[in-house]
């Protein structure tokens, strides 16, 4: 047993002994560098030994820093050597700041770890050049930082004040003009500017203090926040001062009041939310919030809420394929497929659609999935014009030119009957009756709305004229001859 410690103690110093003829050159290095910017560096592995090595080279772990290190493993042949790059970047800073790194160098060969070089890196950080002044006064130079921290106000203070005395120079120049969009965004964009603008300026101010690089963060990071509170505010003041403004002018101009009732609050609604949300998440992004697992969460909810409320949805879709589409307005008249009642569009919702059945008087609320799978006939289209028709039987006995002549006449005598060169009433000696001669009145009505009305007067008007004529109208009758 003492004979393999005494062996140990002999091998030990020669295992762990630096490696005679090995080097790397150069073993250090002293660097100025500015915030954020990446800089390369380069040493050498000697290998003066007579036999094979490998070496593993470690880079240093730093928050903030990012050391790329290449090649980090290999071989080096006897009498060889291997160059080595380490790219650095560093990190945002605001205050300069002073870094000693080690790149720490193995190198083994048959029997194990021969040595450890370390090579050596001396950071000085320069913060960037944000500071941002008109003019260096001649502070004495007993005031230190304070000087530059004048000067930064008073530069940011001026432009505050030269902003303030523009913005109503700027807004009386867009009253000249035709369109109201600028001033529109003047008006919105005075105040957040203007408080973005004296944020940054004593975020800039501050950083000519000698406070340290966790405060600079943190100063940094509020400013972050809030800028994306202002940005949220100046989309959300846009979409809903500018464009939702005009997309309820133009509807209101159109004589669209669906898409003003209905569409444009639900899209006024959902754009709203939509801006609060990503505002929200970038906010709890820049507090360090990981928004990957909220967006996974908020991905299941959204299944969750679409798979209970399928039908919801499907009515919502629905709606706004209706109201995109136009196949109809509020206050049209519609048929729908394979029902004889005429019903007037009193309301396009989001889930269903209220019909006034004009037969009937009763409110009908069809949901808009089945709505929109239906056959729509819109009587109020192309025009508020309609072409009816009236049936008309005489007896065999009749004189069909003088039929012709009076059905003409009574349709020529109608107010509510278009008579124009291509809406002349047309008379139409259909067929050959069992015991009649049958005839079709066509016609042309005004106000689709008073077809009924206006078919109702003609008939009477044709029983009425006919007795005076002596037109006889028959009634179904059976000869049956007996032999």
């Amino acid at each position: 047993m003492r004979s393999l410690l005494i062996i140990a103690v002999i091998l030990l110093p020669i295992i762990l002994a630096p490696l005679t003829g090995g080097e790397i050159i150069p073993d250090s290095e002293d660097k100025v560098i500015h915030s954020g910017e990446a800089i390369t560096f380069h040493f050498t592995i000697i290998n003066r030994a007579n036999e094979t090595v490998f070496f593993v080279i470690h880079s240093p772990e730093e928050k903030g820093w990012i050391f790329n290190v290449t090649p980090t493993t290999g071989l080096i042949e006897p009498e060889s050597t291997k160059d080595v790059k380490v790219r650095l970047i560093s990190p945002e800073v605001y205050v300069e700041i002073e870094k000693d790194f080690s790149v720490e160098v193995f190198i083994y060969n048959s029997t194990g770890m021969v040595s450890k070089y370390i090579y050596h890196l001396h950071i000085s950080l320069i913060p960037p050049s944000t500071f941002f002044f008109f003019f260096n006064l001649p502070f004495p130079k007993s005031w230190g930082y304070w000087g530059p921290f004048i000067s930064v106000v008073l530069t940011w203070l001026i432009i505050s004040l030269l902003l303030y005395f523009i913005f109503p120079f700027i807004k009386r120049f867009t009253k000249w003009t035709k369109t109201k969009v600028d001033d529109i965004l003047v008006e919105i964009l005075k105040k957040p500017v203007a408080i973005w603008i004296i944020i940054y300026g004593l975020l800039n101010a501050s950083l000519t203090l000698p406070i340290t690089t966790q405060v600079s963060f943190l100063l940094v990071k509020i400013y972050d926040i809030i800028v994306i509170v202002i940005v949220t505010w100046i989309i959300y003041r846009v979409f809903r001062d500018l464009i939702i403004s005009y997309a309820f002018h133009i509807s209101r101009r159109r004589g669209r009041r669906d898409l003003e009732k209905v569409l444009l609050p639900v899209i006024e609604k959902i754009g709203i939310v939509t801006i609060v949300v990503i505002g929200g998440i970038m906010l709890l992004q820049e507090a360090g919030v990981n928004i990957a697992v909220l967006v996974a969460s908020l991905g299941v909810a959204g299944i969750i809420i679409g798979l209970a409320a399928q039908d919801t949805l499907g009515n919502f879709f629905a709606g706004l394929h209706i109201l995109l589409d136009k196949a109809f307005e509020i206050g049209d008249l519609i048929l729908l497929e394979g029902e004889e009642s005429v019903y007037e569009v009193k309301h396009v919702g989001l889930r269903s659609t209220k019909l006034y059945d004009i037969f009937s008087h009763t409110m009908i609320y069809i949901p808009n999935s089945m709505l929109a799978n239906h056959k729509i006939v819109n009587l109020d289209r192309p025009d508020t014009q309609i072409k009816i028709k009236i049936d008309i039987s005489v007896s065999y006995d009749s004189d069909i030119e003088k039929v012709k002549r009076v059905l003409m006449e009574i349709a020529e005598s109608s107010e509510d009957v278009l008579k124009d060169e291509s809406h002349k009433p047309v008379v139409v000696f259909r067929e050959f009756g069992d015991s009649s001669l049958n005839f079709t009145l066509y016609l042309w009505v005004k106000d689709v709305k008073k077809q009924w009305k206006v078919a109702s007067r003609i008939r009477e008007e044709i029983m009425r004229r006919f007795r005076e004529e002596g037109i006889e109208i028959p009634y179904p009758q059976l000869d049956v001859h007996m032999k």
